[in-house]
């Protein structure tokens, strides 16, 4: 009976070795012998075991450290363990530390293939579940969304019923909250999914480079247009267009936003040719559109025309109790990229984090938890490694508190220029490293470190 099943053997003694070679061989498996527990270790980089037959007792590395060391690089193969020491506290450990089928010497042929086909029947059992388990976490989880928390599993909820939709799709909130992780998310679980995701952060570009970025342009219709040019509209055919900062479109483009959105079509700049694309929108804002319809700025169709299904992500403030959940998330992301092992944040740090009321939202505690990785110095991000901006919180009866007395504005522009100035100092006058901490571009770091006359290369120097 043919099997293409591959097994590797760990046994000291050379005569169990063979014998089980001339068994396993016989019912049609492929087998790698190996003489004891840390060869069976390296061969698995370059064996794709399916099954891992191991002695109890071996020298240098003896069955159950094979299948704990094994397990802590990520292996997770079926293993079955065979001893002649049976006995319930060995059989315990065993199965604790995560081993398939337990096999006591002696056994006859029979029972060891019987024994080998449940382990790996299991295993594929296994596989199955794991599988079954990412694509419920693929659904339910979308991604880098992070939360258990009420508000997180009603936009979780809110986004999947998008995904299932083809209606155009509004998406609010802060700075920070997670907009276009959520419009992937619709995209991904969404019967679109096979098609491009076009991103376009209509704040970065100028009213006339704006619409020749969505609409496209032709060849000559202005100086420095050498070649067609195709927009952001046409390049999202079959797929979805997300809009980001939509608030920050100008009225007269407004108008032919809502023409492509009702007819989906349009002509590049400067041609003739009617071009018909068939995208999904989704556009998010961190304005008040609504307020912005009333003063004249937004048009009201199109707002009607983007909010067919509308959709807030939550400041972290709203789903504070995320926190440590994120915090876990971001420190074995980065920990991986930065071939680090930190483990965990100690108490402390993580009180002062949860106690942050972090303005620049789940955004700007990664920044935060990446910046603390690559200050950890041991396996535990501690207080001394967060970005200053956190540790620094005026707190009552420190001097540098901000006193009640006073404006509103003027109480904020003081926190603003402390934060700022705290940055720098943090950051070592790096502007780029300054505007990333603090959630904000470097062209606006640059025009508040004028307006507040601050000097990034001794910031806290107050003139």
């Amino acid at each position: 009976m043919g099997d293409e099943h591959k097994i590797l053997v760990a046994d000291d003694d050379p005569v169990s070795r063979q014998l089980l070679l001339q068994q396993l061989e016989k019912a049609g498996f492929h087998v790698l012998l190996c003489e004891d527990g840390q060869e069976a270790l390296e061969a698995l980089d370059d064996f794709t075991a399916d099954l891992i037959i191991a002695d109890y007792r071996m020298p240098k590395m003896d069955g159950l450290e094979l299948l704990e060391q094994m397990k802590a690089q990520g292996h997770e193969i079926p293993f079955l363990i065979i001893t002649a020491y049976g006995g319930i506290d060995s059989t315990l450990k065993a199965f604790e530390l995560g081993a398939t089928e337990y096999l006591t010497k002696p056994y006859d042929a029979k029972e060891l293939i019987l024994v080998v086909r449940k382990a790996l029947n299991i295993g594929k059992l296994q596989q199955k579940l794991s599988r079954l388990e990412s694509e419920v976490h693929e659904k339910y989880h979308f991604d880098d969304l992070i939360g258990q928390s009420a508000p997180m599993q009603e936009a979780f909820r809110l986004i999947y019923k998008a995904s299932q939709s083809a209606a155009n799709v509004l998406i609010t909130g802060e700075t920070g909250t997670g907009k276009e992780l959520g419009a992937r998310a619709i995209h991904y679980n969404s019967a679109r999914q096979p098609g491009p995701f076009v991103v376009m952060n209509c704040s970065a570009f100028s009213t006339g480079t704006l619409e020749s970025e969505l609409f496209g342009h032709v060849r000559g219709s202005f100086t420095g247009a050498v070649r067609d040019h195709k927009g952001r509209f046409e390049r999202a055919t079959g797929g979805t267009l997300f809009l980001d900062e939509v608030g920050e479109i100008p009225l007269d483009i407004q108008v032919k936003l809502l023409r492509v959105l009702e007819e989906k079509t349009f002509e590049r700049v400067g041609g003739q040719e009617t071009i018909t694309s068939d995208f999904r929108l989704i556009a998010a804002t961190n304005r008040d559109l609504k307020d912005m319809v009333q003063r004249g700025l937004f048009r009201e169709d199109l707002f009607y025309r983007l909010t067919v299904i509308n959709l807030t992500m939550p400041s972290l403030r709203g789903h504070a109790d995320d926190i440590p959940l994120l915090i876990r998330f971001f420190i074995k992301r980065y920990s991986r990229l930065n071939q680090r092992n930190i483990k965990t944040i100690s108490l402390e740090a993580l009180k002062q984090m949860q106690e942050y009321p972090w303005p620049g939202n789940v955004r700007q505690l990664e920044n935060a938890i990446e910046s603390a990785v690559a200050l950890c110095d041991g396996e535990v991000v501690r207080l001394s490694d967060l970005p200053l901006e956190l540790t620094s919180l005026p707190v009552e009866g420190e001097e540098g508190e901000i006193p009640p007395e006073g404006s509103l504005p003027d109480a904020v522009s003081r926190l603003e220029m402390d934060m700022i100035r705290r940055a720098l100092h943090a950051q070592g006058g790096v502007k780029a490293r300054a505007a990333k901490a603090l959630s904000i571009s470097e062209r606006v770091l640059a025009y508040k470190i004028a307006k507040y006359n601050i000097n990034p290369k001794h910031p806290l120097r107050k003139d």
